[in-house]
């Protein structure tokens, strides 16, 4: 279901009887059971309304109402009714109701009785929300279900072939991700496509595929383009410390690929299937809404505040390192620049040369190379920003700074015109549109003291306290 989801396909049919069991659970042979979905059939946006209501609780109630309603969130409700199916050990729900039962049911809101697992009843109850835009993605019930699931074998879904396994192996999907992750094998990654290139490095999909059938987990690699020592020695830094952050909100480490040595270490991270919050913003402007944006700042704020909380500065918060799990999720990733603060210092200097995200950069970091949690705020003041000009190429934060400083400018030149503007209290404009208690947490952000901007958890609390009381 995640697969035809990624591809934007709708099933139209899920239930227990269009799951087909190709392989019985072998645990000596440490192989666990294997399924298949199967063809949906005649679609439901032309079967007649008294079958579909024969066929409630698996069409939602959208598709009841009409037909044409069917989208991906209809296949997360019959994802649902199946998953009590199963749960129920293949037992038919609402099976002694008629039809016009039925059709009360879904008038009245009504919910299928909930398994005695109060964590398997939730995820359910998730799925089957009488709202589609608030079902969850199926990589979301992923996650849910790997943290629930404890017996023996993995889960055979998406994100759950796991690296180095051995017969007889008992990995839990829970214990997996509390244990070191096994090295990953370049023989079991298989290219699928590239998704981002930089001057050092570059990411591409692969799929981790040791049982050599197509039921791999899928990845995001990341590999040096340039092999030098200083390169080599970076790229570790930034693994170790992608190793040690685990928060909802930031990318999730998997582990490490060695080939010929250090040479060719790669990363291995999870798999965000909607990119960069940049490119969805732009391919979305339609869809999302203020209320969103909130959220999404919410959530980048959030990680921000672990991020600190264990020291660390990123140095690189924008909104092309934010990386979409969902319309309801997005993680900071790409930790390339991140520094660890020293233990009696509350700031670092940064003396290598290289590219930087100058007009994201606080006055202190451009002037003194000074980088700090406070610098980090300055960042997330731009990140607000480009999220509320919704990555309007016209307003973004290099365009308007170099109209203010005047296009001709040039290499160093354009650092020097950029500080001068910032020491006499220019700053980016307020978005059209954006809301007043936005644009002042904004300028907050981007005070010249370091030490007058507010805090990433003062800023969470503001943020969520806006949000929750904001009708949008």
């Amino acid at each position: 279901m995640n697969f035809l989801e990624e591809k934007h396909l709708v099933h139209g049919n899920v239930c227990a009887k269009n799951v087909l069991l190709i392989r019985e659970d072998d645990r000596r042979a440490g192989n666990p059971p294997f399924i298949k979905l199967s063809d949906p059939g005649i679609s439901i946006t032309v079967l007649p309304k008294e079958i579909l209501i024969e066929r409630i609780p698996w069409v939602p109630p959208e598709c009841i109402e009409d037909p044409a309603n069917l989208s991906l969130a209809s296949d997360k409700w019959s994802f649902g009714t199946t998953l009590w199916e199963i749960c129920s050990g293949g037992e038919k729900p609402l099976s002694l109701l008629d039809n016009s039962k039925k059709t009360l049911f879904y008038e009245d809101h009504h919910q299928l009785p909930a398994p005695k697992w109060t964590e398997l009843a939730n995820l359910i109850t998730s799925c089957m929300d009488y709202e589609p835009t608030f079902r969850p993605t199926f990589r979301a019930v992923i996650r849910d279900l790997h943290s629930l699931f404890t017996p023996d074998y993995e889960l055979i879904v998406d994100s759950d072939i796991l690296p180095n396994r051995t017969a007889g192996s008992a990995w839990s999907a829970r214990g997996f991700e509390s244990q070191e992750p096994a090295q990953f094998e370049e023989r079991h990654l298989i290219f699928l496509q590239q998704l981002g290139k930089g001057n050092f490095g570059s990411v591409e999909m692969c799929r981790y595929d040791p049982l050599q059938d197509n039921t791999g987990e899928v990845v995001a690699v990341k590999k040096l383009q340039h092999s030098t020592a200083e390169h080599i020695r970076d790229f570790e830094r930034e693994i170790e410390i992608l190793k040690s952050l685990q928060h909802e909100n930031i990318v999730k480490y998997k582990g490490v690929c060695y080939s010929a040595g250090r040479r060719n270490l790669r990363l291995v991270m999870e798999y965000l299937p909607y990119g960069s919050l940049r490119d969805y913003l732009t391919k979305n402007k339609e869809r999302i809404d203020h209320k969103k944006l909130v959220h999404y700042t919410s959530q980048i704020c959030k990680g921000m505040e672990y991020l600190s909380s264990k020291r660390y500065i990123h140095r690189d918060l924008a909104t092309r390192n934010i990386l979409v799990e969902s319309e309801l999720r997005v993680k900071i990733g790409d930790f390339g620049l991140t520094k660890v603060l020293p233990q009696d210092k509350e700031y670092y200097m940064v003396k290598e040369p290289g590219e930087s995200p100058i007009f994201w950069y606080a006055p202190e970091s451009l002037t003194e190379s000074k980088f700090s949690v406070a610098s980090d705020v300055w960042s997330f003041g731009v990140v607000l920003y480009e999220l509320f000009t919704h990555i309007d190429k016209n307003s973004s934060p290099p365009a308007v700074f170099m109209s203010m400083m005047g296009n001709d400018k040039q290499g160093q030149l354009i650092v020097y015109h950029l500080i001068e503007l910032l020491k006499s209290g220019s700053r980016l404009p307020q978005p059209l549109g954006c809301p007043t208690e936005i644009h002042e947490i904004m300028e907050e952000c981007w005070e010249n003291d370091p030490g007058l901007r507010p805090s990433f958890k003062e800023l969470a609390l503001r943020i969520d306290l806006f949000r929750d009381s904001k009708e949008f």
